[in-house]
């Protein structure tokens, strides 16, 4: 009985110190810079770029870390996680083709950008003299150098990578720097080395966290 109770405890006393670190890594990522800018609308902007009622009331509820739902349900996107009220495994299930969604949204506004700047930037075409299976999301030419960008959008609180919590909980943007190191940038490293000239190569992870840090 007091194993069991001492086992009990030391659950708890875990489950807490997660809650802790989840709790400071929203905060951080909520005050990064420009990571509120969505909450100053544009009235010039385009209408298709407003959110909804329901999704501003939602957004709010996330940033602030209240529920979204009034009780845990089975997700309907996969079939098999528990959609809790706090919207982690919304943020996380791979199914339904949210995250793509998502990716390839950030991706053509970064394109559009780029191509603003007067770049000429190329979208997911095949630039590497030794792969055409690594396709970057955007690459461009400047003064002699390809630049592939690669973009991606990663949730701190994702219960299957529990460091990314807390990394996010020590400063802002903690998240998307962790897994730009960990992820995108020994994705190329590989690559252009193996280019006949890896001074020309230039590879840039623009790596955002879901709380806009």
């Amino acid at each position: 009985m007091t194993e069991e109770l001492g086992r009990s405890g030391q659950l708890q006393g875990s489950a807490l110190a997660l809650k802790q670190v989840q709790v400071r890594a929203r905060i951080q990522s909520c005050s990064g810079q420009h990571a509120s800018a969505w909450l100053y609308g544009n009235a010039e902007a385009d209408p298709k770029l407003w959110l909804s009622p329901a999704e501003l009331a939602v957004a709010i509820r996330l940033r602030l870390g209240l529920p979204i739902a009034p009780m845990p349900s089975i997700c309907r996107l996969c079939g098999t996680g528990s959609a809790d009220v706090d919207g982690v495994h919304a943020r996380s299930c791979f199914s339904g083709g949210r995250r793509t969604r998502m990716h390839n949204a950030l991706r053509d506004v970064i394109a559009d950008f780029a191509r603003r700047g007067l770049l000429a930037p190329a979208v997911e075409r095949p630039v590497f003299s030794n792969t055409e299976r690594k396709r970057p999301d955007i690459s461009y030419v400047r003064d002699g150098t390809t630049v592939v960008l690669d973009v991606a959008v990663t949730f701190p609180l994702q219960p299957s990578n529990p460091q990314y919590a807390k990394r996010a909980a020590e400063k802002p943007g903690g998240a998307a720097t962790a897994y730009a190191t960990a992820v995108k940038e020994g994705k190329y490293r590989g690559i252009i080395d193996n280019e006949p000239n890896p001074r020309e190569w230039l590879a840039v992870p623009l790596v955002v966290d879901t709380f806009g840090a």
